[in-house]
């Protein structure tokens, strides 16, 4: 991956510090793809992002979404191959 994109002074994390729960934590993670998230059921309708993150230290990704009130806040910083920090999330259970 390029190191052009990289933030300068945001530290990688590793998704092993995470805790379950909506809590203060942060994480500073590889950057993979985003994309808009619609709802069909109404008529297509902008309902938030969906983003997902690389661990690149232990191969892992983490899917996550952003409702439409936020996403306007961090589309400028989700840059492809880029290490991003996100504060302030929840962290729930993979059903799968």
């Amino acid at each position: 991956s390029s190191s052009s994109n990289r933030r300068p002074g945001v530290r990688h994390s590793t998704f092993k510090s995470l805790r379950l729960g909506l809590s203060s934590q942060s994480i500073a993670s590889g950057f993979l793809r985003f994309w808009d998230s619609l709802n069909f059921k109404k008529g297509m309708e902008f309902v938030g992002i969906t983003v997902l993150f690389l661990d690149e230290k232990v191969n892992s990704v983490i899917h996550g979404f952003t409702p439409v009130g936020r996403a306007s806040h961090y589309m400028p910083f989700l840059k492809v191959d880029s290490i991003v920090k996100v504060d302030r999330f929840e962290v729930a259970r993979c059903s799968k």
